[in-house]
């Protein structure tokens, strides 16, 4: 709320006028001297000021109150956001504990489990993979990159961290956030021993020794719900470490191999909604293949 010129009285200075306002700050000429106080801080106007008008008081009160909600809603936010990455981190703990207790027992594969089936890299064919980045999506794409640590606070490393290995010059990948495919990308370069950027350090989720990738993303203005295309990705990802399961949800992790017919569907619909991608070289490229099966 805008308060230049405002009259206010304070307990100890009298009435004052409000000469200088920043969003953070509102600054009060009192006839003894100028001070400043925080604004919109809940404190200033409960505290030490009053405005003069009755009305102008009670909308700065309820400005405030809007304030406090939204600082609320934020807190809550984050604070969700934060067990959702901590569940995450347990499940791929649980994946780690289970791998190591396979490998001690060395048992045979059950019937019936999937089988993990590799792409083979096709010599002139770039490599397409999926992944999941969630509240890193923002950051990552602004920096042009996708990160992984090497391994977890325990020492284990986990195969959807690894896959930044099998990343190639010219790999395509899907970047998949809240359900949607938000944007494509081709890898500028093989990945790289990185620190954790800077814009991801906050979180505190993940060990500092990584992997990098640089990548030139395409952002998609009008982006496509994963589950548009369910029934082809459960008939696509019935295979070990496919970036969906069995439901078509994205599986808990970072990045994963994704089936090429898979990913030209994700194409097709993504270019009914956003023609001009279908004039980029590489998404025309592998539409194409389509043609030649």
């Amino acid at each position: 709320m805008l308060l230049l010129g405002e009259e206010v009285r304070h307990k100890i200075y009298g009435v004052g006028t409000v000469v200088d306002q920043t969003p953070t700050m509102i600054t009060v000429r009192f006839p003894s001297k100028e001070t400043k106080f925080p604004y919109p801080n809940p404190d200033t106007f409960v505290k030490f000021l009053k405005a003069e008008k009755s009305d102008t008081h009670a909308a700065i009160l309820e400005e405030i109150r809007q304030e406090k909600e939204l600082a609320e809603k934020r807190r809550a936010e984050e604070e969700a956001r934060k067990k959702a990455e901590e569940e995450r981190r347990a499940a791929e703990q649980r994946e780690a504990d289970e791998r190591a207790r396979a490998a001690l027992s060395c048992k045979p594969r059950p019937a019936g489990e999937k089988k993990h089936v590799k792409q083979e890299r096709i010599p002139g064919k770039r490599m397409t993979f999926f992944v999941f980045q969630g509240s890193t999506f923002d950051r990552e794409s602004r920096g042009g990159y996708i990160w992984a640590p090497v391994a977890n606070r325990a020492g284990l490393s986990f195969h959807h961290w690894d896959r930044l290995l099998d990343i190639r010059p010219g790999d395509i990948i899907f970047h998949g956030c809240d359900g949607f495919v938000q944007a494509i990308s081709t890898a500028r370069d093989e990945c790289y021993d990185c620190h954790q950027p800077e814009e991801l350090r906050s979180e505190d989720l993940w060990e500092p020794e990584g992997r990098r990738v640089d990548c030139e993303y395409i952002l998609i203005k009008n982006p496509i719900k994963t589950t548009l295309v369910r029934d082809d990705i459960l008939r696509l990802c019935n295979v070990k470490y496919a970036p969906f399961d069995r439901d078509g949800n994205g599986n808990m992790g970072y990045l994963y191999e994704l089936n090429r017919e898979l990913a030209r569907i994700f194409l097709k619909e993504t270019v009914k909604r956003n023609p001009l991608i279908g004039d980029v070289n590489f998404v025309r490229e592998l539409l194409s293949e389509a043609d030649d099966d």
